[in-house]
């Protein structure tokens, strides 16, 4: 593989453990500085090598902000998955998978760097534009919505990537800035509105109280 920078006497072994090492140096950043204010100078020190090493494998901060954050997921997405796999209607299974990964991702010193209050909306504007948060978020939400729709769980005029979308934009918030008592909770929101967004359309000849035509 074609070496872009010098990294000493410990190359990486692969494209994978490269980015990987740089990532890991990011994350040091993030926590020493912030990560708005976190450069690739910055992430090339760390990490011990030319910044234009660090542009090889990220074209910008924010596609390294948005990889630390697809990173960080991995351990979040592993305590939900539980949930996934219990027997339970799919709107149940999801309140659940959210909750667990909401409070996962507060006890990960990267996700709560990346999810403060004032990073999180840089961190979510950075995964959203990124193909690989779009890859990460149809691998693990995109064809559950899909099969859900097709059983009649949720509803099925939206597309089940829209539906994703929808469901991590109200956890990113809830993750950063939880629901308060009075709106029944980080559950009630969930439970009460991001659900009940979910749930399958009834058609208006068939709203209780109106007898089909």
């Amino acid at each position: 593989m074609p070496r872009a920078g010098a990294w000493g006497a410990d190359l990486p072994l692969n494209e994978e453990q490269a980015r990987e090492r740089l990532l890991a140096a990011a994350e040091a950043c993030y926590a020493e500085r912030g990560p708005t204010r976190t450069r690739m100078s910055d992430i090339a020190t760390k990490a011990g090598v030319n910044r234009s090493t660090v542009y090889y494998y990220f074209p910008n901060k924010d596609a390294v902000l948005a990889a630390s954050f697809v990173r960080a997921l991995a351990d979040i997405l592993a305590s939900a998955e539980y949930y996934w796999q219990a027997d339970a209607p799919f709107l149940d299974g999801l309140v659940a998978a959210c909750l667990a990964g909401n409070q996962a991702a507060r006890e990960s010193p990267t996700a709560r760097l990346l999810i403060a209050n004032d990073e999180a909306a840089h961190t979510y504007h950075a995964a959203e534009t990124s193909e690989l948060w779009r890859d990460k978020l149809a691998e693990a939400l995109g064809h559950r919505m899909a099969e859900a729709a097709a059983a009649g769980e949720v509803r099925d005029d939206l597309s089940s990537e829209t539906l994703a979308r929808w469901v991590t934009r109200i956890n990113f918030s809830l993750m950063s800035e939880p629901a308060s008592a009075e709106d029944g909770g980080e559950e009630g929101i969930l439970r009460d509105l991001l659900a009940a967004s979910l749930a399958p359309r009834t058609s208006p000849g068939k709203r209780a109280g109106k007898p089909p035509t």
